[in-house]
């Protein structure tokens, strides 16, 4: 009896833990349906929502029993693409893209699975539908889009060149500018190797190794059938958190820059000479006026028998004779079209020899004269004979405002030659008379001389025109009574190429 009351209670305990694990299944799988991160919606062979989860419900508002597509979508017939009409049809899992329409009007865009609800014989009525809002995802897409596009006009519309290498050496972008710059064909697939040679040398390797972008304001590179291009070149390398992603590159043509800056030197060569031309007639006039007075004096003397005023008379048309010939052939130097003969030689030769002139004159005037070189440094192609004769005439005009100032007991010229950041630099100092601001102005853009007749006013109109022959630039830093700094700067990568059959030092 107790056997069988011990059993019959056994199968009693036995059936109710079934029934516990059943319940604790159920609500598992309700806490599951509702708190589940996506939409879930059950649909019938009629299409009405049998049911909908929590978040659903909250998207939508209350759908149960109501057809998915008028709910969902507001439409008044199922929609052609439906993914759980597939489901039905052919009893498998389905997906697609579908537009709903919130509780509040907004559109929303979800990504939909539609799996049937089999029964153990295989046969169902219903599907659930899981779907996921991609509204986010989706305007970031369109917004990646929108920008890629963007992006991509404005590389291909850029008169500048551009392009890119993949972390493998892929040449990945190649825009129609640099495509034309480089001569290069509208379907023609360029290598790493090719991109190399058209470099300039070593710069590839230089960016990869670089942690900031590598710029090169002047440089040339080669087309594809080695034609030399001056260009300004910059090239960066792509990163992201530490992943290498590449090289990207952009390159301006500079010759048609080099062609107006070559019209504009002209152009102002062309002004200055129009502008010393008045003046040189003006100077001409006073020095015709002076030989008009030294014939005079001539002739009065044969005519009286002055030995005296015979004397003065040839001593004036001698001074002002070479005085007119001094001026007219200043201004012919500075008005024919000279050509460069850049050869390459040790810029600090061409001021030795400088020096070795004029030490003995300072000397001689009673000025100090010192001199900085560095000796080492690089040869650079130059004309030797013009830059001669621009340092010669910034250390005559140092000596001269020496010999100008009389308010210091001591004077003293430096000429200093070194190299900063990729130029030639040479410098003259003097502590001479200075000049002031007005003067400072005419000094460089005009017929103009603090010398009067002893000089033509064209010297520093020479020396500008011919560093600026030389990719160079000139300034003056000066203060009244205290000294003035001529100073010549030459980028080397500005220089003009030297002759085929030019020495080398």
């Amino acid at each position: 009896m107790c056997e069988a009351t011990g059993a019959t209670e056994g199968k009693v305990d036995t059936g109710n833990r079934d029934m516990e694990d059943c319940e604790r299944i159920r609500r598992e799988f309700e806490l599951l349906f509702d708190q589940v991160p996506c939409n879930i919606i059950i649909i019938d062979r009629d299409y009405n929502i049998v049911r909908a989860n929590e978040r659903a419900r909250k998207m939508i508002g209350q759908i149960e029993g109501k057809p998915c597509y008028q709910t969902l979508k507001g439409r008044k017939n199922r929609c052609d693409e439906c993914t759980a009409a597939q489901t039905f049809e052919d009893g498998r899992q389905h997906a697609g893209h579908h537009v709903w329409h919130s509780r509040s009007g907004q559109t929303l865009h979800i990504h939909v699975i539609t799996v049937p609800l089999k029964r153990d014989d295989g046969t169902f009525d219903t599907v659930m539908e899981l779907a996921v809002d991609v509204t986010q995802t989706r305007k970031l897409e369109t917004g990646l889009q929108i920008a890629n596009h963007y992006f991509e006009a404005l590389i291909d519309t850029s008169m500048d060149g551009i392009f890119a290498l993949d972390a493998k050496g892929k040449v990945t972008l190649f825009n129609p500018a640099a495509r034309k710059l480089f001569r290069v064909g509208e379907n023609r697939v360029i290598s790493r190797e090719e991109v190399a040679t058209m470099m300039p040398k070593g710069f590839l390797a230089l960016v990869s190794d670089a942690t900031k972008s590598v710029y090169l304001p002047e440089t040339e590179v080669r087309t594809i059938d080695g034609r030399a291009v001056p260009v300004r070149l910059v090239g960066s390398r792509l990163q992201h958190d530490d992943r290498d992603m590449g090289m990207a590159f952009s390159i301006q043509d500079l010759r048609e820059i080099k062609t107006l800056e070559k019209e504009k030197l002209e152009s102002e060569r062309f002004a200055a000479v129009g502008q010393t031309v008045a003046g040189l007639a003006h100077g001409l006039k006073n020095l015709i006026n002076a030989l008009d007075g030294g014939l005079y004096m001539l002739n009065s003397g044969f005519k009286n028998g002055s030995l005296e005023r015979i004397q003065k008379g040839m001593e004036t048309i001698d001074r002002n004779s070479d005085r007119m010939a001094k001026t007219v052939k200043a201004f012919l130097n500075f008005a024919k079209q000279a050509t460069l003969s850049p050869a390459v030689i040790n810029p600090v030769v061409i001021v030795g020899e400088v020096i070795e002139v004029f030490a003995v004159k300072a000397e001689e005037k009673g000025i100090d004269f010192a001199y900085e070189l560095v000796e080492d440094m690089a040869p650079a192609p130059l004309d030797y004979d013009i830059l001669y004769e621009c340092l010669s005439n910034l250390v005559d005009n140092a000596i001269d405002a020496c010999l100008e100032d009389s308010s210091k007991d001591t004077h003293a010229v430096i000429v200093r030659t070194f190299e900063e950041e990729g130029a030639i630099v040479f410098e003259v100092e003097d502590n001479g008379i200075g000049m002031d601001y007005e003067v400072k102005k005419k000094v460089f853009s005009r017929f103009f001389t603090t010398k009067g007749l002893n000089g033509t006013g064209l010297g520093l109109l020479m020396t500008k025109k011919a560093v600026q022959e030389h990719g160079g630039m000139i300034d003056l830093s000066s203060t009244p009574r205290k000294g003035s700094i001529m100073r010549i700067r030459l980028p080397r990568h500005r220089l003009p190429h030297p002759k085929a059959d030019s020495p080398n030092p």
